[in-house]
C-alpha cells in the first residue's frame, strides 16, 4: 500500500472553490463534502487552503460570512506531485505537522486533496500485524479537554481555538455522553444556530469509545467504517480520560517511513526550530532529492514553497551535484561555501542511508549566512566595492588562469584628480560622497566579469579579464568621458565635477607576474598625473 500513487487516491469533487466565492459558500461546501478542508483555486491552481479549524476561528471572531474567501485563505500551502507515493505523503504530513496535502500535476494544476483519513483507509490492513494498543499512543491519561452538558456552543468554540483541537467531548458525571466536532460546528453555522445555545441540544451521541487496552487495529477499523477522526478513551469504570485521533494512529504506524522517524527524538523538530542556524532535510529517492522539511528560520526567509520541491530548485544545480557527490562518497560535508541569490552561505551536513524501497537516504543540512562576514573581509565599508585585500587575491588567481589558458588580462590603476582640493574646500564628508558616487558609477559602467575595487584613499583598481591593451584603452576612455561629464551633488547641495587619471598594464605584454603589472600600471598613472591629468596611459 505504501507504493500507491497519490493521484490514484486524491479526491477532487466538492473539495475546491473559486477565490472570489464567499465564506458562506465555502462553509456550505465544506459541510457537503464532510472532509474538513477546501482548496481555494485561481486558474485551476491552488492559492490557499481553508480547514474546519480556520472556519471555527472565523465564526468565533464574528467575521461577516459574506466576505470573499481569498482574503482569509492565508494558511501556507504544502503540496506534492501526484506521482509521489502514499508512504511519502505519510512522511510529509508528519514532518510538517499537517493533516492534509494538496496534490498537483507537473504544471502545479490542482488534482485533489489527500487527508490523513485517506491514508488511514488505505493502511488498515497493515495495522493487523501490529500489537500496539491505545495506551501506547495516547499522550497523557487524564488530560481531557471537555465541556459539560449545560455549557454553550460558544464555550466549545473557545476551547477548540485555545487548545488547537478539533473535537470536544461532552461530559456528565465523568462519562462521555456526546461530542462536538469542527464538522458539527460547520453544520450548525449553515443552519444559523446561535452559539449561545447549550451543547446538549446539538452534540453527536452516542460517542464511540475505546479502552486503553483496545488494540490499535480495532480503532482503525471503527474510524474507517464510521468515517470519524477520533474516539474517546475511557477507563475501566467508563470515565472519559482522553481522546485518540487519526494523527495519533498514523504517527505510530510502523511502515518503512516511520521506522526512520522512530529513530528520532519525539521533540527533535521543536528543538531544531529553536536553533539560530538554518536547517534543511532532504529525502533521497535514488532518482531525485526533495526538500521534505525545513526549520522555521528557513521557512521565514524562503517560504513553504520550497517543500516537496527538488533541492536543485533551492541550490544551483551545479553546486548541488558537487555537494551530493561528496555526501554519497564521504557521508558528510563541512564548511562548503555556496551562493544563493545575493547571499552567501556556509553549508555543512551529513547523509544517512535508509535501506527502503522508496527512500535511499536522508540528507541533513546546516546553513549559516556568512554574507556579512564575507563583505567585512572583502568589501570596502565606505564605497561598498571590493577592498585591496580581495583585489590582490583575485589578481593572483586571474594571472594563474591566464598562464594556463594563454589569455590576456588588463589591470587599471586610477585615482581622482585633485581630490585633496575637494576635502580642503568642502570637507571630508563631501570627499566621502564623491568616493561613494564614483564607486557606484564604476560598478555600473563595467561588465559583470570585470572587478572593481578601492585600492586605498582615492585610488581604485579595475581588473579586466579576457581584455587586450587596446580594448582596455577603449573601455576606460568611455568611462573617463562619462566621469568628467557627471555632476556630483554634495551634502550641502552644491554640485561638483571630478576627473580621473588612468594607468593600464596588460598580461603578458607588460609582464607575467603580479608585481610586474602593478609597477607598470602605477608608473603610467604617475606619468599621466605629471602631464596634465584626466588622461589614459597604456604604453
Amino acid at each position: 500500500m505504501l507504493d500507491l500513487s497519490l493521484k490514484s487516491i486524491a479526491q477532487k469533487e466538492n473539495l475546491h472553490i473559486r477565490s472570489d466565492a464567499s465564506l458562506m459558500d465555502l462553509i456550505r461546501l465544506m459541510n457537503t463534502n464532510g472532509r474538513g478542508v477546501v482548496a481555494v483555486l485561481k486558474d485551476n491552481k491552488a492559492i490557499g487552503i481553508m480547514t474546519e479549524r480556520d472556519v471555527v476561528e472565523l465564526l468565533y471572531s464574528g467575521i461577516d460570512l459574506n466576505e470573499k474567501v481569498d482574503g482569509h485563505a492565508k494558511k501556507a500551502l504544502v503540496s506534492t506531485r501526484g506521482d509521489r507515493t502514499l508512504g511519502y505523503a505519510i512522511n510529509l504530513t508528519l514532518e510538517n505537522n499537517i493533516r492534509r496535502v494538496i496534490v498537483t500535476d507537473e504544471g502545479d494544476n490542482f488534482l485533489g486533496i489527500v487527508t490523513q483519513q485517506d491514508l488511514l483507509r488505505f493502511l488498515e490492513e497493515d495495522f493487523y500485524r501490529l500489537s500496539i494498543k491505545v495506551k501506547h499512543i495516547i499522550r497523557k491519561a487524564g488530560h481531557l479537554i471537555s465541556v459539560s452538558t449545560e455549557e454553550t456552543l460558544n464555550c466549545v468554540l473557545k476551547k477548540m481555538i485555545e487548545n488547537k483541537i478539533s473535537a470536544v467531548p461532552v461530559i456528565r458525571d465523568g462519562e462521555a455522553v456526546g461530542i462536538i466536532t469542527e464538522k458539527d460546528i460547520l453544520k450548525l453555522a449553515c443552519e444559523n444556530v446561535s452559539s449561545g445555545d447549550r451543547v446538549d441540544k446539538y452534540m453527536s451521541s452516542p460517542v464511540d469509545t475505546a479502552s486503553p487496552d483496545t488494540p490499535l487495529v480495532e480503532v482503525v477499523e471503527v474510524m474507517n467504517f464510521k468515517n470519524i477522526r477520533r474516539m474517546v478513551v475511557v477507563n475501566g469504570e467508563g470515565i472519559a480520560i482522553n481522546v485518540v485521533t487519526i494523527r495519533d494512529v498514523i504517527e505510530n504506524f510502523e511502515g518503512d517511513y516511520n521506522k526512520f522517524l522512530e529513530r528520532k527524538l519525539r521533540n527533535a523538530k521543536e528543538i531544531l526550530n529553536m536553533l539560530p542556524e538554518m536547517l534543511i532535510e532532504v529525502t533521497d529517492t535514488g532518482e531525485e532529492q526533495l526538500i521534505i522539511w525545513a526549520n522555521d528560520k528557513v521557512i521565514e526567509q524562503f517560504g513553504r514553497g520550497i517543500l516537496d520541491k527538488p533541492v536543485t530548485g533551492f541550490f544551483p544545480a551545479g553546486s548541488w551535484d558537487r555537494i551530493y557527490g561528496t555526501l554519497i562518497k564521504l557521508n558528510r560535508i563541512e564548511h562548503i561555501k555556496i551562493k544563493k541569490d545575493d547571499r552567501i552561505f556556509e553549508l555543512s551536513g551529513f547523509f544517512l542511508k535508509i535501506y527502503g524501497e522508496k527512500e535511499k537516504g536522508r540528507v541533513q543540512l546546516i546553513l549559516r549566512d556568512i554574507t556579512e562576514d564575507i563583505k567585512s573581509s572583502s568589501v570596502d565599508p565606505l564605497t561598498n566595492i571590493y577592498n585591496r585585500r580581495f583585489i590582490n587575491g583575485f589578481l593572483i588567481k586571474e594571472i594563474d588562469r591566464c598562464k594556463r589558458s594563454d589569455r590576456h588580462l588588463s589591470i587599471v590603476i586610477s585615482d581622482i584628480d585633485n581630490f585633496k582640493t575637494i576635502n580642503d574646500s568642502y570637507g571630508h564628508l563631501s570627499g566621502d560622497t564623491v568616493l561613494k558616487t564614483v564607486s557606484t558609477l564604476m560598478t555600473n559602467a563595467f561588465r559583470n566579469l570585470d572587478v572593481v575595487g578601492r585600492y586605498g584613499g582615492d585610488e581604485f583598481m579595475i581588473i579586466l579579464p579576457e581584455t587586450t591593451n587596446k580594448t582596455a584603452s577603449q573601455i576606460i576612455e568611455r568611462f573617463r568621458k562619462k566621469i568628467e561629464n557627471t555632476e556630483i551633488t554634495l551634502p550641502k547641495g552644491m554640485n561638483v565635477k571630478v576627473t580621473f587619471s588612468f594607468g593600464i598594464a596588460t598580461f603578458p605584454d607588460d609582464g607575467t607576474l603580479v608585481d610586474d603589472l602593478l609597477v607598470a600600471a602605477d608608473e603610467r598613472l604617475y606619468k599621466v598625473k605629471g602631464s596634465g591629468k584626466n588622461k589614459i596611459a597604456c604604453r
